[in-house]
């Protein structure tokens, strides 16, 4: 008995420290992997201080989150690629990451050596770097430390006390209405280089749909730097989803977009964009009232990501 009682005691305790360096461990996210590279999501700051999502194929490796991580850290390659691309890495250099994954996918960071920022070099790399790792399917949320120990923020007040979620991004400038319900639209405009999408976070009392995202998009953002896809003048006449394909009819005036060369392009992927918070969206029907037009193609397919690497 004294024997069986031993046996017992060991298997518990083999089992309690499985236990334990399972969560200790980082669970990798699922493999989506092509000829030994997966195609991940990063987040990266733009000249004009946006954050904007890309996704690049990074070789595949165990402890994945982490080699996400390492592309998002200041050095003269990730410099030299990202400014290729109009962006800037938001990990300061020399800065090296730990990353921790428990149970209910709770990610832990530990930075080192992040030395001194702005204000805005320290919520760029915040929000960089939870909504990197939050585009893992095993991650919910992400808790920073510093150097090995908690801190409530980082030296110019960036809130780091609790475990944060994805973040929205790019949140408008401007008046959010005080009284009713208040709703938050994602939109996308290009960058004034046309070379990026730029999600930006809208809030308005119109209850979120995609007509109410498009009139939103026609409305056009509110920064400078961004560029509005749809010509003035032009009015919505309806915007629905039916069988994947957004369907966008618009008045007349949309027609001057092909007075810009690529706009009749940058709409539509904006306009999938936008769709997709709504329904999953394979292409976007665009008719000007109710017909087709010299420019017209039907059902066009649209990007599979945001933004992708070049």
């Amino acid at each position: 008995m004294k024997r069986l009682f031993i046996l017992i005691l060991a298997l518990l305790t083999a089992l309690m420290m499985a236990c334990c360096r399972k969560a200790e461990e980082p669970a990798e996210p699922e493999a989506d992997t092509d000829s030994g590279y997966r195609r991940t999501t990063l987040y990266y700051a733009t000249e004009d201080g946006f954050i904007v999502p890309v996704m690049k194929s990074i070789p595949w490796e165990e402890g994945i989150g982490k080699a996400a991580l390492s592309y998002l850290v200041s050095g003269i390659d990730n410099d030299k690629s990202a400014a290729m691309m109009g962006l800037k890495t938001v990990i300061p250099e020399g800065t090296e990451c730990t990353l921790r994954i428990g149970e209910g996918g709770s990610a832990r960071v530990d930075l080192t050596d992040i030395g001194q920022q702005t204000e805005e070099q320290e919520q760029a790399m915040v929000v960089a770097i939870v909504n990197t790792l939050t585009e893992f399917p095993s991650i919910n949320n992400v808790s920073i430390t510093i150097d090995g120990k908690e801190k409530k923020t980082l030296s110019n007040g960036t809130d780091i006390s609790k475990p944060m979620e994805s973040f929205a991004l790019n949140i408008e400038d401007g008046e959010v209405p005080v009284s009713g319900e208040v709703h938050a639209f994602t939109l996308y405009f290009p960058n004034s280089a046309a070379s990026l999408n730029i999600p930006v976070t809208r809030y308005t009392d119109t209850a979120p749909s995609f007509s109410g995202a498009v009139q939103e998009e026609i409305a056009g953002p509110k920064d400078e730097g961004l560029i509005n896809c749809f010509p003035a003048g032009t009015e919505l006449i309806s915007a629905y989803i039916k069988d994947g394909i957004a369907c966008v009819d618009l008045t007349k005036d949309f027609e001057k977009v092909a007075d810009t060369e690529g706009m009749l392009d940058a709409a539509r992927d904006c306009l999938y964009l936008c769709a997709n918070q709504f329904d999953q969206v394979y292409g976007v029907d665009i008719t000007v009232e109710g017909k087709e037009y010299s420019m017209h193609t039907s059902a066009v397919s649209a990007p599979v990501y945001v933004n992708e690497w070049r």
